[in-house]
């Protein structure tokens, strides 16, 4: 499906007839040409217009594995990669003097919202292509930003679930524990190849599109960058601080066993030597009578109740 928008300095207009609206473009004018989940059909139409050749077209229909730059001298390609609750998807850009193209297959929350913003007017047509790409990375940096709270959210969740109660499942917590840990370090591999992406584009002098204001926007969004980093790192040690929290109950859980093991121990060895005393096989005349053997059985239940008085009163139950 593609998307049109064209942009000035006062308005934004979505368009049908998008060669029209890239025909009669102005100064002070950029056009949005904007896919989800192309078809052959959709990227077929582009190439005349645009003057695409087969390599732009096929980035745009299979993707890149990662972020990176590449420059054709009149056009520029770059791909990104926004975080997404499914992990991570690519958005494949072409830049042109005054226009771009963005590909991505399903629904990408930061760039939903990023077009219902830009659809609302603003300064967007004042911006040039790389400039427009700039704040596009805006919002991908954010996705990255919200995938970490979300890991947070989880973890504290986590966190307050065996701080309250025994974890019935630690394997089950643990493992969910190393999916969590492994994602963040997706997330955050991912984020670096983005610094590349916006150091190559930060140097206005090295490309024909990129201009001083583009090149302020990418020193800025490096800023940007650093505290997603910093998230990632941040997020990465609640990890680790959850792990420690669970092995802390589980350890405590042993702890509270071995206490009541301990305490059957202690009210069960003294009946057992008893028991044990009295079973012994000699001609004794203790043994003929009968009273003794309930003698027996009261001092062992005596003295059961005796060691629960003293565990009770010493608060270890």
């Amino acid at each position: 499906m593609l998307t049109a928008f064209v942009f000035d300095e006062q308005e934004s207009q979505r368009r049908e007839d998008w060669e029209a609206a890239l025909r009669d473009l102005g100064d002070g004018q950029l056009l949005w040409l904007a896919l989800r989940d192309p078809t052959e059909e959709d990227l077929a139409a582009l190439k005349e217009p645009l003057d695409l050749g087969d390599a732009s077209l096929s980035r745009l229909h299979e993707h890149s594995r990662g972020a990176g730059v590449t420059d054709e001298g009149e056009r520029i390609h770059v791909a990104v990669q926004a975080a997404v609750e499914a992990g991570l998807t690519t958005i494949e850009c072409i830049v042109g003097p005054n226009w771009i193209v963005t590909a991505h297959e399903g629904e990408i929350e930061v760039l939903d919202e990023f077009r219902e913003r830009a659809e609302g007017g603003g300064a967007i047509g004042e911006l040039d292509a790389l400039s427009f790409v700039a704040t596009l990375l805006v919002w991908v940096v954010a996705s990255y930003v919200r995938a970490f709270e979300r890991i947070e959210g989880e973890l504290e969740e986590l966190d307050a679930s065996v701080m309250v109660g025994t974890p019935q499942d630690a394997k089950t917590n643990l493992r969910r524990l190393v999916e969590l840990r492994r994602t963040i370090g997706t997330l955050r591999r991912a984020l670096t190849q983005h610094r590349e992406v916006v150091l190559s584009l930060a140097h206005p002098e090295l490309d024909l599109h990129s201009s001083e204001e583009s090149a302020r926007r990418f020193v800025d969004l490096e800023s940007r960058l650093g505290d997603a980093l910093e998230a990632a790192r941040d997020a990465k040690d609640s990890t680790m601080g959850s792990f420690d929290v669970l092995v802390t109950r589980i350890g405590q859980r042993t702890n509270e066993i071995m206490k009541v093991l301990t305490l059957v121990s202690v009210i069960l060895l003294p009946s057992a030597v008893l028991a044990g005393i009295m079973g012994m096989n000699f001609q004794v005349g203790l043994f003929d009578r009968a009273w003794m053997f309930w003698a027996i059985v009261v001092a062992m239940v005596g003295i059961a109740a005796v060691a629960l008085a003293l565990a009770r009163f010493r608060r270890w139950i």
